[in-house]
């Protein structure tokens, strides 16, 4: 007999929610970025260059800047290697 616990994780009024529908629209917008740098035939941005694009964004966003620099640098770093354009 296996024993399988579930637990459902609550956060206090949508915290996480909203930090994850931050994190989202950064990574969405990160991706907008290269799809423009490909279309238009301009070098890719670096995470330096992603990074200075969503600076100050956390406060209107609402989510730590720290979670949103993670974020970026998730999507930046499997790019680092495919630096063709």
């Amino acid at each position: 007999m296996i024993l399988v616990y579930r637990y459902r994780v609550k956060s206090l009024n949508g915290l996480l929610n909203r930090q994850a529908r931050a994190v989202s629209y950064v990574w969405n917008f990160c991706n907008d970025r290269q799809k423009d740098a490909l279309r238009f035939g301009g070098r890719w941005d670096t995470s330096v260059d992603l990074n200075n694009h969503i600076s100050g964004s956390s406060q209107e966003l609402g989510s730590p800047a720290r979670s949103l620099k993670r974020g970026r640098e998730q999507y930046a770093t499997p790019r680092r290697t495919n630096e063709d354009p």
